[in-house]
């Protein structure tokens, strides 16, 4: 159950990011249409080799095993998701990816 302060607090924060209703929105009433004043948007390159970058081949001379680079990424991909930081410039956006590509780079190293 919404508190009457919650709710009045909701109002002036819709109000304060520009709302505007939206008729058969399937992610809610509202969409937003204000401009992020004073934000900057960080340019990210993009990745358009798709699952191919990076190789498995160029990792597989980084790490000998596939089991342990999988072991590996995996563990590094949870720490960037928990931190949000990125040792290495990345081309991709997903946990995982930024784990392989630091893992080429050679930022990443583990022993077994």
């Amino acid at each position: 159950m919404i508190k009457e302060k919650d709710l009045e607090k909701l109002k002036e924060m819709k109000e304060k990011l520009n709302y505007r209703p939206v008729q058969e929105n399937r992610f809610g009433d509202y969409a937003f249409s204000g401009d992020l004043e004073g934000k900057t948007i960080k340019q990210v390159k993009k990745n358009t080799e798709g699952l191919r970058y990076p190789s498995i081949d160029d990792l597989l001379q980084v790490v000998d095993s596939k089991y342990k680079l999988a072991y590996i990424a995996a563990k590094r991909a949870k720490i960037i998701k928990k931190d949000g930081y990125s040792s290495v410039e990345n081309k991709c956006v997903k946990p995982v990816g930024k784990a392989l590509e630091e893992i080429l780079e050679k930022k990443v190293t583990a022993k077994f």
